[in-house]
């Protein structure tokens, strides 16, 4: 089976924000949520601003785009992920997984000492994937109306990052 992983170009914008409905719907189906989920508000303009200003990952397999990641830096030592999903076709097969390892590996080569993210604490079967990959919960807030965590993974034991950029994505 072909599988590259890359950084996005102009040209993915259609297939990135294709991939982010998808398995954000997905998301909001399985959780029968009544709440915005934003990033079914997503825009062309908006995931061509991610790509040009942050760093977006793709996962193509066979010459099309499955999956993708994006993550952006908060400050010198910390890192923020963010619209990560893959088609609904490729679940767990570890595509994201290689996904969400070369966003980390991409954090980690520029500095960054630890890696959050925000997901719905009831969405149990996310939060076991990332208990898995060594994320832990740093604290929960109800501002969005559902129970929101903030996970964090430490590069870097006790390297005492300030996540307090993280609570304001």
């Amino acid at each position: 089976m072909y599988l590259a992983i890359r950084r996005a170009t102009d040209e993915d914008t259609d297939s990135v924000l294709k991939i982010t409905k998808e398995s954000f719907s997905l998301y909001q189906e399985d959780l029968h949520v009544k709440y915005e989920v934003k990033a079914l508000k997503e825009t062309i303009e908006s995931t061509l601003h991610d790509i040009r200003e942050n760093a977006v990952f793709v996962v193509e397999r066979f010459g099309s785009l499955v999956g993708a990641i994006r993550i952006k830096k908060l400050s010198n030592e910390l890192w923020y992920v963010y619209r990560f999903g893959v088609s609904p076709q490729i679940s767990n097969t570890g595509f994201g997984s290689a996904l969400l390892d070369a966003a980390i590996t991409y954090a980690k080569d520029n500095g960054a000492k630890a890696v959050a993210l925000h997901t719905n604490s009831k969405y149990y079967s996310l939060a076991r994937y990332y208990y898995g990959k060594q994320f832990y919960v740093h604290s929960t807030t109800f501002d969005r109306g559902y129970v929101r965590a903030l996970f964090v993974l430490e590069l870097e034991q006790n390297a005492g990052v300030d996540l307090s950029p993280a609570f304001l994505q």
